[in-house]
């Protein structure tokens, strides 16, 4: 089920449409076909958009939050990574899935327990951690080695993976920062 949450103010629609806007654009989107670091980038803005406006706008539950995870690890398949980096068709979808799945699941946040938001984090940065590492080494399963369409190349991979390592330690900070704040020690 999902409702609609009356805490919403306007001001909250600032960060997701810069997120959506920066990454939704004729010119980003161009570079994404070349650029695996701009278009891992895109997966987190345009997922992290829709947790924002969800986590605001609406209140669902454990089993949409589940469901809206499944996005964010489906399109890093290697395959379906593959084709949403190849193809316009496959990243419109793509997009779109993100953009909801992170919608779904940003609306169950306010209703978790500290523990339950402790323990997805948990699990977003042990699974994102995995796939930084599988980029740093180069994993041809990510390439055009692997996906004749796919214009990546092994050794563009290590700077996504560095690049995901530090948009994990802007989540970490923020998410210590936060929880450290409803303590009450800060």
């Amino acid at each position: 089920m999902i409702r609609y949450s009356k805490e919403f103010e306007k001001k909250d629609l600032i960060l997701p449409i810069a997120l959506l806007v920066a990454f939704l654009n004729p010119i980003t989107q161009g570079l994404e076909f070349t650029n695996p670091v701009i278009y891992m980038l895109d997966h987190y803005a345009i997922y992290g958009a829709g947790v924002l406006l969800g986590y605001k706008l609406l209140r669902t539950n454990f089993y949409l939050f589940l469901l809206g995870a499944i996005p964010a690890g489906f399109w890093h398949i290697p395959l379906f990574f593959a084709l949403g980096a190849s193809f316009v068709q496959y990243r419109t979808i793509e997009e779109l899935t993100l953009f909801l799945g992170g919608l779904v699941a940003g609306g169950y946040i306010p209703q978790m327990k500290l523990s339950g938001k402790v323990g997805a984090l948990a699990v977003y940065m042990l699974a994102d951690s995995i796939l930084s590492i599988f980029f740093i080494l180069e994993y041809k399963q990510y390439t055009h080695e692997c996906y004749s369409f796919l214009a990546y190349a092994p050794s563009q991979l290590p700077f996504v993976g560095i690049s995901m390592f530090a948009v994990m330690n802007v989540i970490l900070i923020y998410a210590i920062i936060k929880i450290l704040r409803n303590a009450s020690i800060f």
